[in-house]
């Protein structure tokens, strides 16, 4: 589940990686940055729905939004500086079987002048199930004015399945009036990592070999949508995740383990996620995309 720590640390990251005190407009040399900076700002949107025990039946379900306006940030540094999972997903090309990509907010992904603003886009209302809530916007305090605005979150035993979220819109900030569904993936089931079964849980614990590669297997859902990926993620000294269709098998071989051995060194966690992003229109908003997370999690030894 996302939490205001998480995004804590990651904009003292981002801020650490920015020179001087944030984006300052009245800056004496600050007029170029500026202009460059809102030329190139977009607006994205997510909606996204987490469960942290792979989809089991009952478990506490995250639901929250972030729509932003940014600029001077890659898309990849996003989620872990608003606190959403994976967005957008990975790109498997066509014919390969897997991609690995190391992600993190660091210098490389953050611009002098970068700024994103949490927008405000009226309540949210969400139905799943026989269960109906509404989201109102909760605001985030400015910090170093790198990251301010609003944020939407509700945890609950709501039930998977589908999914509609509905919402006026805010004309002050420029975002229209939206009304999306989508079906969430099936739960993860008989996971294994070299034939040893990931159970997730706040005990599990998982100790990835010495040497040599790693086998992931799961079993493939007969719903499985086209796009739909599994991905193992490796998180402690900063973070990789892998990504393969979800068809049942993703094979890592020994230098890319040795990548993960390496990462978590000084311990962490191994995830496994079953995701599904489907896009969606918001008037006013550049990209947006409704992300279903279903993940197992046990710490690293």
């Amino acid at each position: 589940m996302r939490t205001f720590g998480t995004m804590l640390v990651a904009v003292a990251a981002v801020t650490a990686a920015c020179t001087g005190g944030g984006y300052d407009p009245s800056a004496p040399d600050g007029g170029e940055d500026v202009g460059q900076a809102a030329a190139s700002a977009r607006v994205s949107g997510v909606l996204f729905v987490e469960q942290g025990e792979g989809g089991r039946e009952g478990a506490a379900v995250g639901v929250g939004a972030r729509f932003v306006r940014v600029s001077g940030l890659r898309d990849e540094a996003l989620p872990d500086l608003v606190g959403t999972p994976m967005w957008p997903l990975p790109r498997v090309a066509p014919g390969a079987a897997v991609r690995c990509v190391e992600r993190g907010v660091d210098a490389r992904a953050v611009e002098r002048g970068a700024e994103v603003r949490l927008l405000d886009v009226g309540p949210i209302d969400l139905v799943a199930g026989e269960r109906a809530l509404r989201m109102n916007p909760r605001r985030f305090p400015d910090l170093w004015n790198v990251v301010s605005g609003v944020l939407y979150g509700v945890d609950s035993a709501l039930p998977m399945g589908v999914w509609r979220f509905t919402s006026p819109g805010n004309p002050a900030v420029g975002v229209g009036a939206f009304d999306v569904s989508g079906a969430s993936p099936e739960p993860l089931a008989a996971v294994t990592l070299n034939d040893l079964p990931l159970q997730g849980g706040a005990e599990a614990t998982v100790q990835l070999p010495r040497r040599g590669g790693l086998a992931l297997r799961w079993q493939r859902s007969p719903r499985a949508e086209e796009g739909d990926l599994v991905t193992v993620a490796f998180e402690g000294a900063g973070q990789m995740v892998c990504a393969a269709r979800d068809e049942g098998a993703l094979d890592l071989d020994a230098a890319t383990l040795d990548r993960a051995r390496e990462l978590l060194r000084e311990g962490g966690a191994v995830s496994v996620h079953r995701l599904r992003a489907r896009p969606f229109v918001a008037p006013g908003v550049d990209t947006a995309t409704l992300v279903f997370d279903l993940a197992l999690r046990a710490r690293a030894n």
